[in-house]
């Protein structure tokens, strides 16, 4: 009866259009009233503070602030012109370059939405220009920019380490094949599109070109040496990382590019304060929520119940990527992690998942609701930034999500394409 409260309360205030903070929250204090009266709320607050003060949890704002200072520093347009020298000469070259831009992004930000902004907003228009269909440019870029939260340093990968007490290191290097697989399977999808459609090439392939983009982008390219190198090096934990990666945006924005300005930073820093506060305010709802599950030992009941449909491993993880992808359609991405993996990691280690490929799937079942209705706000932001309605590129966008569906389920029944490079590294 509680777990149904608590779930059923928290599908309500969704339902009504709470907001997904405040559901969360609701949903926890209305159980904890109804069930556990003799719970001192006091704890509530407390719970919702431990939640936020992580170590680990600081990589978010840091990471958050380093794509806000790329994106006005002239860091991102850079990468683009630098990705055109490289694929622009394929079938489709703007599409293709599209991908590659986002999967570098990638290696820097850890956010789709930042991808969106820094590579929509200078791709779109100009694939608009070369007869690209907007709503077709518009799903490209959506798609392409769920490689953020894929490809290292991701920060929905941060969140599941911490929640989930695995190491942060081996969860990056378990996402950057599927990151890579992602991105060539777009990028094949892109090829035969451009064939039907007739998209053409940006310009012919030339050693001299790339050389020059590469020359005005080095300081950009070599930004996730920085924060990468430094991490799997053992030099700076990702926390550092992130902080050491803002320093950096900073100077080059500054110094070398000399496109940021002093006017620019409060602007940037209130965004970025913006960002922040939202997502540690879910983590510290969610956590609420999850101190009330592991009170009254719901997960366990839940992998009871999971195992009593089936015992077979594959089909519980078919099952458990069923229910990822509905929940990533309706749930924001961290609340989901800091709810589901107390409830999902009890059947996990009965069925014997290795912990790290388990965050690489709830990171890419997640991230595939970033761009799918009711809530995805991969979706509204693309939309948005290509001026047209969310509806017109739903079918383009699902399009290209199986590439993504593919990819979860070869990592999901192949694991070892996915944990080969982490193991390969010691981790």
């Amino acid at each position: 009866m509680l777990a149904t409260v608590l779930f059923g309360s928290l599908a309500g205030f969704l339902a009504f259009g709470v907001p997904v903070i405040f559901a969360v929250g609701a949903a926890a204090l209305l159980t904890v009233v109804l069930f556990i009266p003799t719970m001192p709320l006091i704890i509530m607050p407390m719970s919702m503070f431990n939640g936020m003060d992580s170590f680990p949890m600081m990589a978010i704002p840091f990471f958050i602030l380093a794509g806000e200072l790329m994106n006005s520093g002239g860091i991102s347009l850079r990468l683009v012109n630098f990705a055109k020298t490289l694929v622009g000469h394929i079938q489709g070259g703007l599409g293709h370059s599209n991908v590659v831009a986002n999967a570098i992004m990638a290696a820097i930000s850890g956010s789709a939405l930042a991808n969106i902004a820094a590579v929509g907003r200078v791709l779109i228009p100009a694939m608009e220009k070369e007869n690209y269909n907007k709503e077709v440019a518009a799903s490209i870029t959506i798609c392409a920019s769920l490689l953020g939260p894929i490809i290292p340093p991701s920060i929905t990968m941060v969140i599941f380490a911490v929640t989930a007490s695995q190491s942060v290191g081996a969860l990056f290097l378990a996402g950057v094949v599927p990151g890579v697989l992602i991105a060539a399977g777009m990028m094949g999808v892109i090829y035969f599109l451009s064939k039907r459609r007739g998209y053409g090439v940006v310009r012919p392939f030339s050693k001299g070109a790339v050389l020059h983009e590469a020359k005005k982008s080095g300081f950009a390219l070599f930004m996730p040496v920085v924060i990468l190198g430094g991490i799997f090096s053992g030099i700076m934990t990702p926390t550092e990382a992130a902080a050491v990666a803002v320093l950096y945006a900073l100077l080059i924005g500054f110094f070398v590019y000399r496109e940021l300005n002093v006017k620019d930073l409060w602007k940037i820093l209130l965004r970025t304060g913006m960002t922040t506060s939202f997502i540690m305010l879910i983590i510290g709802a969610a956590r609420i929520f999850s101190d009330v599950m592991l009170s009254e030992a719901i997960p366990q009941a839940v992998a009871a119940a999971m195992l009593s449909i089936t015992e077979s491993p594959y089909l519980l993880l078919l099952l458990i990527n069923v229910l990822l992808l509905l929940i990533g359609c309706v749930m924001d991405t961290t609340a989901a992690i800091i709810i589901l993996v107390p409830v999902l990691m009890p059947v996990v280690q009965i069925i014997g998942i290795d912990p790290v490929l388990f965050g690489v799937l709830m990171s890419i079942n997640l991230v595939i609701g970033m761009a799918t209705p009711p809530i995805g706000v991969a979706l509204f932001l693309g939309a948005e930034v290509a001026g047209t309605r969310v509806e017109r590129i739903i079918p383009p966008v699902f399009a290209f999500l199986c590439v993504h569906v593919a990819v979860l389920l070869l990592i999901s029944y192949v694991p070892s394409v996915a944990l080969w490079l982490p193991r390969a590294l010691g981790y």
